[in-house]
């Protein structure tokens, strides 16, 4: 085991699992079946642990794959039998994307062009999950269009102009209003909706800003926040400004760590704590089963935000900001607030093929905390709330508890 004090440079570069193996390809166009040959080779080198090598990557399961491939018409209807296998692994930070899935365009900033409004793709402003064949929201950022529409949480989206709905091809190319129609319990309504034109990295910054609010209570006055990612310099910029200045005099704070994606770290943590002294200790797991320990550099922050705080956690919340719950947890500094996170907590490689527009993401390592499995795991809060993502609520109910869990901490709190 190797003991490090400084931090690799995938962390360095302020995005937790930008692995330093990034490949951008960029060759002659192949077939859907020579794609499937190099992405399933490029993914049986990569991935963690080795032993995945021989239980999954098997000449059965490469054939059955191959016949659907051989089947496809293009790259984008590769996506079905690979992210099926690759569901299989079990592991986090391990998908398959094209150019017709927005979240492509969330990487591409992260990874490739490293700019946090490139490149840009008409969307609404939600994160959704399936639910079985529907479109069901999962988030609703904060001042995007969905938001401003009304759409909520749990809300299914079932078309847009009559048309089958999908997150990529209902608003693109065209950046033209659409009217979608939803269906929320069993009502279905419609709503006029037009897209932004934005990179999701910059939509994450924005919706960050847009959510920064102040709750009164019983004369008292509580920050709320949403960090939505941090996978930025500029997200950290404004989040930090944010708490040090906007919330200074706050005497409460509610961060939301819901949703979104992860990327947060140490830096994350700084205007919550005067010191580093207490802060979490990760340990690499290599694929070739290789550890190093990783310790945070000494650092002072005599502006840190040192009154009562709510931390808010859902199944949304992954890969670094988990390690931000776990920090609050294990310190004692917050109250986390909501349902288990996600466990999502290797770190990924990331592989672009610019001619075919697509984008590869292999776990190829772990991390633990302080010596603590997260991945499969997840952080769980201390006082747990339920808000499931299939009923749309009139208000959220973790929100609500976190509220009263502050009314709780400040009316015990001495003048």
């Amino acid at each position: 085991m190797k003991d490090k004090h400084s931090m690799p440079q995938w962390l360095l570069m302020g995005v937790l699992f930008l692995h330093p193996g990034f490949t951008c390809v960029a060759e002659a166009e192949d077939s859907p079946v020579e794609a499937f040959d190099k992405i399933w080779r490029q993914a049986k080198e990569t991935i963690y642990p080795q032993s995945r090598q021989l239980t999954h990557f098997t000449q059965h399961n490469y054939l059955a794959i191959r016949d659907r491939a051989k089947r496809a018409g293009n790259i984008h209807e590769l996506s079905q039998p690979i992210n099926d296998f690759l569901n299989t692994l079990d592991v986090s930070h391990t998908r398959f994307f094209t150019s017709r899935d927005i979240d492509y365009y969330l990487f591409r900033s992260m990874f490739s062009t490293r700019e946090i409004d490139q490149p840009r793709v008409n969307h609404i402003g939600v994160q959704f999950f399936r639910h079985p064949n529907h479109h069901v929201i999962r988030e609703v950022l904060d001042g995007y269009p969905a938001h401003v529409a009304g759409l909520k949480r749990g809300d299914v989206i079932v078309t847009a102009d009559g048309n089958p709905f999908h997150p990529y091809r209902s608003f693109n190319p065209q950046l033209t209003e659409r009217t979608v129609e939803a269906r929320r319990h069993d009502k279905l309504f419609d709503v006029q909706i037009k897209p932004v034109f934005e990179n999701p990295s910059y939509s994450f910054k924005q919706a960050l800003i847009n959510s920064a609010s102040i709750i009164a209570q019983d004369q008292k006055k509580i920050g709320y926040v949403h960090l939505w990612t941090g996978v930025h310099e500029d997200v950290l910029t404004a989040f930090t400004r944010i708490i040090e200045e906007d919330f200074r005099d706050m005497d409460g704070i509610i961060l939301d760590l819901r949703g979104g994606y992860g990327g947060a770290w140490y830096r994350y943590l700084d205007p919550f704590f005067s010191n580093r002294n207490d802060y979490f200790i990760y340990t690499t797991l290599a694929q070739n089963g290789d550890t190093e320990r990783n310790f945070p550099t000494a650092g002072q922050n005599p502006n840190a935000y040192t009154g009562p705080m709510v931390v808010l956690v859902n199944g949304g919340v992954r890969s670094g900001k988990e390690a931000l719950a776990y920090q609050f947890k294990k310190s004692n500094r917050a109250t986390l607030v909501g349902t288990t996170t996600m466990g999502a907590f290797t770190a990924g490689k990331g592989i672009f093929n610019d001619q075919e527009n697509y984008f590869l993401y292999i776990a190829s390592a772990e991390l633990l905390l302080d010596g603590n499995k997260i991945e499969g795991i997840g952080v769980v809060p201390d006082v747990i709330v339920p808000y499931p993502g299939t009923h749309t609520f009139n208000e959220d109910p973790q929100l609500r508890t976190a509220i009263s869990e502050m009314r709780s901490m400040l009316t015990a709190a001495p003048d």
